[in-house]
Order: C-alpha cells, then sequence, then structure tokens
C-alpha cells in the first residue's frame, strides 16, 4: 500500500523565507518524533522555510532528500483587498465560501472569487503530482488510479499549506472550497494518504489530517494561536 505523508514546513519566517526559532522547535520535535517510523524517500520545495524543515528530519534518519521545483509553494493570490494587502484563496472564510449556497465538484468553480485563477494553478499542479505518480506505476483513469506496479513505499514531501490543500480534493474528490475552508494544515503537521487498492485500481484515503502530536504545544496550533 503506498503512503504518502505530506508535511508542511514549521512556523515560517516569511520575509527571509526560512523559519523561526519556535519553527525550529517544531521542526527538532518532528525530527525526533519520526526517528523510529518508516520513511523511504524525501521530496522536498526548494522554499527556504521547506528546505529547513526537512534538515532535521533527514538528519534525524541519516537520509537524503530530492528537491522538486513543483513542490513549492502555489500562487494562490487572486486579488488584494481595501488596504492593498493579497487575498489568499485558501484563506477565505467558510462563510463567504458558502454563501451562495451547497458547493460540489461541479459547481464550485462559479461560487468563490478564486474559481478561475485556481483551476488554472491547480490543474498544472495535479499533472506534476499524477506524473510523479505514473513513474512509479501508478497512472490516473478517471477519478481512480490503475495500478501497473504494486508500490508500498512511504513516501515524505516537505512543502506548504497551500500546496497541501489544494492537492487533497485531487487525492480525496472533495471540492477545493470545502478543503479551504474547512481543513487545517498547520506549520510542521503531517497529513498522511494510503492508496487502497482492488482489483488493479486504487483510490486513496485519509489516514491523518493536520496530525502535529509531536510539538509540545499542539494543542494552542489547533486552536490557530
Amino acid at each position: 500500500m503506498l503512503t504518502l505523508v505530506f508535511i508542511r514546513h514549521a512556523d515560517p519566517d516569511y520575509k527571509n523565507d526560512t523559519i523561526t526559532e519556535r519553527g525550529h522547535a517544531q521542526a527538532k520535535e518532528l525530527g525526533d518524533a519520526l526517528t523510529d517510523t518508516r520513511i523511504d524517500s524525501i521530496y522536498c520545495s526548494p522554499l527556504g522555510r521547506a528546505q529547513a524543515t526537512m534538515r532535521y528530519v533527514a538528519e534525524r534518519k541519516g537520509m537524503t532528500s530530492t528537491t522538486l521545483e513543483w513542490l513549492r509553494e502555489l500562487d494562490g493570490c487572486y486579488g488584494k483587498n481595501e488596504a492593498g494587502e493579497g487575498l489568499w484563496a485558501w484563506n477565505q472564510h467558510g462563510v463567504d465560501a458558502f454563501a451562495k449556497g451547497a458547493i460540489t465538484m461541479e459547481n464550485w468553480k462559479g461560487l468563490v472569487p478564486y474559481g478561475e485563477k485556481m483551476t488554472d494553478v491547480s490543474a498544472k499542479q495535479y499533472s506534476a503530482f499524477d506524473d510523479f505518480l505514473a513513474s512509479r506505476g501508478m497512472h490516473r483513469d478517471g477519478v481512480r488510479y490503475r495500478i501497473d506496479t504494486h508500490n508500498d513505499e512511504v513516501i515524505s514531501f516537505f512543502c506548504h499549506e497551500g500546496f497541501i490543500k489544494t492537492l487533497l480534493p485531487h487525492l480525496l474528490q472533495i471540492p477545493l472550497p470545502i478543503v479551504y475552508s474547512q481543513f487545517t494544515i498547520n506549520p510542521s503537521s503531517r497529513t498522511t494518504i494510503v492508496l487502497d487498492e482492488k482489483n488493479g485500481y486504487g483510490v486513496f484515503h485519509a489516514k491523518t489530517i493536520n496530525d502535529c502530536s509531536h510539538y509540545y504545544d499542539c494543542e494552542q496550533l489547533t486552536r490557530g494561536k
């Protein structure tokens, strides 16, 4: 059974594209927690905050990582507010996302202001990710994956909030605004997805979402403090 572990970078210092002192503490705790956990390969975004987080795990486990350009954070900015600040798709409040009614896989693009923008952005992300899986013998076939080569790897990806939130709808068949509005992906958290196989095909299901149990103030993180 293929296992994918998506790890968001630790508490960020966006200005300097690295992690804060708190982030280093989170990343160290993450490395300690994963010492005896199976990971077969590590892939990382090229951005500094992801690289800094990844090093704690790679060094603790004595592993090397591979940097993939397409794992970088997505361009989710679709406009500016009155103060001139960027509006990010995955930060839209659920009250606003659902203002026009129920959201489905078919209608969401017309119900949120970032619909057109994120349709284009996500299409490129999904294509890159499906190419990655195809290189391992799993080919997208409709909403399932055709398994030409059995694979039971545990693969970790050190990446970003927007990247993870945008990919989950593709893997789990959930409308994008629902994940953006109602899922939490905290700094240094782990989201684990497994490929459930039957008759030569597989579909992904979520094993854990936003697991930050390795970090001592996880409860505060979950509350968004």
